[in-house]
C-alpha cells in the first residue's frame, strides 16, 4: 500500500509538470516608428510639415496577425492611431502598444498624412481618396507599407534621434506649382523710366479634383513595399471638368524682384494639356524726366504651358506627384517681350533651377 502511494505521488508530480503554463518572461517592447520622406537624402527633409493640430504627427493603422493568422485585426482600433513625435527621439502612438510575443505573430502597418481630410478606404491592401478636391495648402502623403514586422527595426533612417522603429517612408501624393513675375529693366539710364502693372492673369483649364486609388500585396517576408497607383503616371484620375484659376484680378505693380503672385501651391498631378494656357493682360507707362510720354493698357500675352522647357530643354508636359514646378516670368517694357525662366522640374525639397525662353 505504501509503495502504491509513492507511485501515485510521482504520477501526480509528472502530471502537474505536463500541465504547467510556459510563459515568455522577456520584457515587453513598445512599438515605435522611424520616419523619413522620399526625397534625395542629401536634400532638406520636409517632415516638419507633417503636423496635426500643430504637432508633428501622422495617422496609422496596424493589422495584427495573431499566431500567424491569415486575417488581420485592427490592433490600433478601427480608426487607427495618431503617431506623434515627442520632440527628441521617438515617434509613438497616442497610447502605448506592445509587440506580440508569439513567434508566429506579426503586424502590418499602413501610414498616411492628410492635412485637410482622410482617405475613405484604408486596409492592408487598399488605400483610396475618392473625388478629393485639392486645396492650395493641401498636403497628402502615404508611406510604403511595412509588412510582417515583429519588433522595432534598428536598420532604419536614423532621423529625429530615432534609433529603431517601424520603417515609415513617406511619398508626396501631390505636385506643387509656383508662378512668379517681375519687370526688367525699369529704367534705361537716360532719364526714361518704366512702370509695369499686371491687370489680369489667369491659368486656364486646370483639374482640381480627383481619385487616388492605391493597392498593395503581401510580399510574404518582413520589409517595406511601395503602393501601386491605379494610374501609374499621375497617381490620380481627375474627376472634375477642368476650370480656370484667377491669379491676378486687379492692377498689380511689378518690380525688378520676383513676386510669387501664384504662391507655391499644391495641385492635382495631371497632364499639362494644350488647353492649359496662362492668359495675361498688362499695362506699361513710360516716363521721361518724370513726365508720362506713353501709357498703354490691355496688352495681351498668352503662354501655352506645355511649351515651356526645363533646364534640360525638355518641355514640361505633366505635373507629377512629389515634384515642384516654378515658372519665372519677366516682362521687358523696352522690347515688349515676355521672358520666361520656366519650370522647375525638381524634387520636392530641392532649390529652383532656371531656363530661359524668349
Amino acid at each position: 500500500m505504501k509503495k502504491y502511494l509513492i507511485i501515485s505521488a510521482a504520477a501526480v508530480a509528472v502530471f502537474s509538470m505536463s500541465c504547467s503554463k510556459i510563459e515568455d518572461t522577456s520584457a515587453e517592447q513598445e512599438i515605435g516608428f522611424a520616419v523619413a520622406s522620399y526625397v534625395p537624402q542629401t536634400k532638406a527633409d520636409e517632415l516638419s510639415i507633417i503636423t496635426v493640430d500643430g504637432v508633428r504627427a501622422f495617422k496609422c493603422k496596424a493589422f495584427l496577425h495573431s499566431n500567424g493568422a491569415d486575417a488581420g485585426t485592427n490592433y490600433f482600433g478601427d480608426n487607427g492611431e495618431t503617431i506623434t513625435y515627442n520632440g527628441s527621439n521617438a515617434w509613438t502612438p497616442s497610447h502605448p502598444y506592445y509587440w506580440p510575443k508569439h513567434p508566429q505573430s506579426y503586424i502590418n502597418f499602413v501610414s498616411w498624412y492628410d492635412k485637410n481630410g482622410t482617405p475613405g478606404t484604408v486596409t492592408e491592401t487598399s488605400m483610396v481618396w475618392e473625388n478629393r478636391t485639392i486645396a492650395a495648402d493641401d498636403n497628402i502623403m502615404f508611406a510604403d507599407e511595412a509588412w510582417r514586422f515583429k519588433n522595432n527595426d534598428s536598420a532604419v533612417y536614423k532621423k529625429d534621434g530615432v534609433t529603431a522603429g517601424v520603417p515609415t517612408l513617406f511619398h508626396h501624393a501631390l505636385a506643387k506649382v509656383k508662378i512668379q513675375f517681375n519687370a526688367s529693366p525699369l529704367e534705361d539710364g537716360n532719364n526714361t523710366t518704366f512702370e509695369v502693372k499686371l491687370q489680369t492673369v489667369s491659368l486656364k483649364s486646370v483639374h482640381k479634383q480627383g481619385t487616388l486609388s492605391l493597392s498593395n500585396s503581401d510580399p510574404t517576408a518582413t520589409g517595406q513595399k511601395a503602393w501601386t497607383p491605379a494610374t501609374s503616371t499621375y497617381y490620380w484620375n481627375a474627376t472634375d471638368t477642368a476650370s480656370d484659376i484667377e491669379i491676378v484680378t486687379s492692377n498689380t505693380a511689378l518690380t525688378t524682384g520676383f513676386q510669387a503672385l501664384f504662391a507655391q501651391q499644391s495641385v492635382l498631378p495631371q497632364e499639362v494639356t494644350n488647353d492649359m494656357v496662362l492668359d495675361i493682360k498688362y499695362a506699361i507707362t513710360i516716363k521721361y524726366n518724370g513726365a508720362t510720354i506713353l501709357a498703354e493698357t490691355d496688352i495681351p500675352a498668352s503662354i501655352q504651358m506645355n511649351t515651356l522647357e526645363n533646364t534640360s530643354h525638355v518641355a514640361i508636359g505633366q505635373w507629377l506627384p512629389n515634384k515642384i514646378y516654378t515658372y519665372s516670368i519677366t516682362i521687358n517694357p523696352i522690347t515688349d517681350q515676355i521672358l520666361i525662366d520656366p519650370a522647375i522640374d525638381a524634387d520636392w525639397a530641392t532649390e529652383n533651377v532656371t531656363a530661359t525662353i524668349e
